[in-house]
């Protein structure tokens, strides 16, 4: 291990320099400068983004089910099968070090430690908790800390939230997400890739890649529908989480233990070292949590279900099956040539609005065209065709000019990472 030096030290303060939140726009336009006002600010939004916006039971979900694909029964009764002790072991050595601890300060490498003393009364008392349907207090309080993304910072809305958990519960989720993996195949349609075995995020990029030059190549005029959910983990509503597993035929027991992980959970916002008062989470899949991919890819299979079924999608010469769509978690892409498929993905997008409280950003979303597609179809949310190219999954996709942006600037880009090391390594002693 290096020892530490000045180099280090530097680095690690410019690091923690990122991660501090100097001002804040207001929802008034007023710059909040203070800690106190921007933490009070940021709670405020993330209090109204967690609370659930479902209303009593809409006939609007009726039939929104139907056809979904059944979990295998033989599966089923594995999943819901007790935790045991060699289960909690395995998915602790498989945890990596050094990470940050949940509220309780607790950190792996202590449970590594300690596991021959307190490893059987751990697995006691999650038991218990999973009998009862509530995990204790320090499982259920998160620590919500904000990581940036693109766009406007002095925006709360362009800070990602990330739950910090507590080891008990990550040991717990990692087991459950363990056993749920094993059956995503089989409820999970092949053209979603997100947190399934064995399929890739660049089955989506060349499956889309192929689509647009095959249809540029024969003179097609197709058409593709980026789609963009806001918030979309924070936005998932439990009690549509909980229908949904039921669809898919997973058994009462497994949902009871997932439940469980989510019962009066409530989180602590970390801005600038300082901790806000909790507040309570209605809705949203934390993120942080070992079972939140597959959580999510489950919630959004419906409405990939039913735009499969109402949907026809392109045709393409010596291709057996039309493109329907893609999707990699919530990022989606619909293939299309007529208006009738226009309107059925507005529908649905629609009906999966209500029951789930999902939401489009139809300003982040994109439509491309190839050929003269655009000049005979209307589409929604004040979309515009475009041609030449979209960024779909940081990849650029569409025509030679545009997809040699992907090459943009590389080179460049290579030698100022060795320009930067070149620097770094005399510095590091």
């Amino acid at each position: 291990m290096d020892a530490s030096s000045r180099f280090f030290f530097g680095l690690e303060r410019k690091n923690g320099q990122k991660r501090l939140i100097h001002s804040m726009r207001s929802d008034t336009g007023q710059i909040l400068s203070e800690s106190t006002d921007i933490r009070r600010h940021a709670v405020g939004f993330y209090s109204s983004l967690f609370q659930s916006e479902l209303g009593e039971e809409q006939e609007v979900s009726h039939g929104f089910y139907e056809g979904l694909p059944k979990v295998e029964q033989e599966s089923s009764a594995e999943l819901e099968a007790d935790v045991s002790l060699d289960e909690l072991h395995t998915a602790l050595q498989s945890m990596e070090n050094g990470k940050a601890p949940g509220i309780d300060g607790l950190l792996v490498e202590f449970y590594k430690t300690m596991w021959s003393v307190m490893g059987e009364d751990l697995l006691m008392v999650l038991r218990d908790s999973l009998t009862g349907g509530q995990l204790p207090l320090s499982c259920r309080r998160a620590v919500l800390t904000l990581l940036p993304k693109k766009g406007d910072l002095m925006e709360i809305k362009n800070w990602r939230p990330v739950s910090l958990l507590c080891t008990e519960y990550k040991l717990l989720s990692k087991v459950l997400a363990t056993r749920l993996r094993e059956v995503m195949g089989q409820v999970i349609h092949r053209d979603q890739t997100y947190c399934v075995p064995d399929r890739l995020v660049s089955d989506n990029v060349f499956l889309i890649r192929d689509f647009l030059d095959i249809s540029s190549a024969l003179g097609l005029e197709t058409g593709v529908i980026s789609i963009d959910q806001e918030k979309a983990f924070d936005r998932v509503e439990h009690q549509y989480l909980w229908k949904t597993l039921e669809a898919f035929g997973f058994s009462p027991g497994l949902i009871a233990k997932i439940k469980a992980l989510y019962s009066n959970i409530e989180s602590v916002l970390k801005i600038n070292g300082g901790l806000s008062a909790p507040f309570k989470i209605q809705r949203g899949i934390r993120q942080g949590c070992s079972l939140s991919g597959m959580l999510y890819s489950l919630a959004f299979e419906p409405l990939l279900h039913r735009l499969r079924a109402g949907i026809s999608g392109v045709s393409v010469p010596g291709c057996i099956t039309p493109f329907k769509l893609s999707a990699y978690a919530d990022d989606l892409v619909i293939f299309i040539n007529k208006q009738e498929d226009i309107n059925v993905l507005v529908e649905n997008v629609g009906r999966f609005a209500l029951i789930s409280s999902a939401k489009v950003n139809w300003g982040k979303s994109a439509a491309l065209t190839v050929g003269k597609l655009s000049s005979r179809l209307i589409l929604p949310g004040g979309l515009h065709w475009k041609k030449g190219g979209f960024k779909y999954l940081g990849v650029f996709l569409g025509d030679e000019t545009f997809k040699s942006k992907n090459w943009e600037n590389v080179l460049e880009k290579a030698q100022g990472r060795l320009k930067k090391w070149k620097w770094i390594v005399p510095n590091m002693s």
